[in-house]
């Protein structure tokens, strides 16, 4: 009777099986690393900004759709030329004082506030730290960027209520508006969006930190979608958060930061102006950004919370953008000591006498 080749036990086989995938995917990993491809992808529209899609840098959320990495030192060139630093909470700055030692001023923004395209010691938040500590030395103020590049107002309620109000803030500054106004990707608003369960956002955070996988996504991407550019100007469609729902979220910012016993301040988005910089020209994205910059005014009388007009501010020089017509978002180096200093003109006599 010819022998019978013994057959190897059902987990033996998932065990062997485990390990050739393991094999695979360190040896991939080391030939992406050598050949270094390209692996970003950018689509505007998917599902609401491309842009934000840096797995490098980002973490998916089920309720904040994106938020940065903790301990994070960025390296991707894709992402800026800058090299960012995060703390152990994924925010920007130093660690977050434990305990609470004094007053603590929470500036709660996107990337204006983050800093986008300046060093740490350049950021207003940081500046305003500085004056703070020179003019108000006994309240030993602490000034916690909390910017998040792509950030929306809906996006910062959430941040805000979830994240925020824990570190126990006296006041928050709040500064937004610019990617409200931003087109919906596929038409579908910040409110509406559907996202995974965050067990599946896990996996793919997971995932994302491969190069292999990053790769595999790209080329399913690259086979499945037409890359979709948006402008500034673009007037169609729906906007990420509508101007209604802009003064809806700024009311609820005020109402999370005073139920956790924090005042709030609203600061005016500035743009680059259309006088100084663009010769007064016409443009569809600055008239809708008054209509915006005009909810912030009415959101701050509503809740009778002081209002750094930065606008005004801004309009009084003519060298705080540096690529206007590319950007007129970002401000640069100086603008962000316009705005420190501005706005430590309102909060300064409020310090002075609580």
């Amino acid at each position: 009777m010819p022998h019978e080749r013994k057959q190897s036990p059902l987990y033996v086989k998932l065990i062997g099986a485990a390990v050739s995938v393991m094999l695979f995917i360190l040896l991939a990993e080391l030939v992406l690393n050598l050949v270094n491809p390209d692996l970003y992808y950018k689509n505007q529209f998917f599902p609401l900004n491309r842009d934000i899609d840096f797995p490098e840098v980002y973490e998916k959320d089920h309720d904040l759709f994106w938020c940065l990495r903790p301990h994070l030192e960025t390296k991707s060139e894709r992402f800026s030329l800058l090299s960012y630093r995060t703390n152990s909470l994924g925010l920007r700055g130093p660690e977050v004082r434990d305990p609470k030692d004094g007053y603590r001023i929470i500036a709660l923004g996107n990337s204006c506030t983050f800093g986008w395209g300046m060093p740490w010691e350049n950021t207003w938040t940081y500046n305003l730290q500085q004056i703070l500590d020179s003019l108000v030395p006994d309240k030993k103020c602490e000034v916690i960027n909390a910017g998040i590049p792509g950030y929306s107002t809906h996006q910062a309620k959430i941040f805000l209520a979830r994240e925020l109000v824990g570190l126990r803030p006296d006041m928050v500054l709040v500064m937004l508006g610019w990617n409200d106004q931003w087109s919906a990707g596929q038409g579908i608003t910040d409110a509406e969006q559907d996202m995974p369960s965050q067990l599946i956002l896990d996996i793919q955070n997971l995932l994302s930190r491969t190069r292999l996988y990053r790769l595999m996504r790209k080329a399913v991407l690259s086979a499945s979608e037409e890359q979709l550019e948006v402008r500034l100007d673009d007037v169609t469609g729906k906007r990420r958060v509508s101007l209604q729902e802009y003064f809806k979220n700024l009311r609820e910012i005020a109402r999370i930061a005073r139920n956790s016993k924090a005042r709030s301040v609203f600061l005016v988005p500035p743009v680059a102006s259309l006088e100084i910089y663009f010769d007064g020209t016409l443009s569809d994205f600055h008239s809708r950004h008054e209509t915006y910059q005009a909810q912030v005014v009415r959101a701050a009388d509503y809740a009778h919370a002081p209002l750094v007009d930065l606008q005004a501010a801004f309009d009084q020089y003519v060298n705080l953008f540096d690529d206007a017509e590319d950007d007129p978002i970002h401000f640069n180096n100086l603008g962000h000591q316009v705005v420190a200093r501005t706005v430590a003109k309102v909060i300064v006599p409020i310090l002075q006498t609580e």
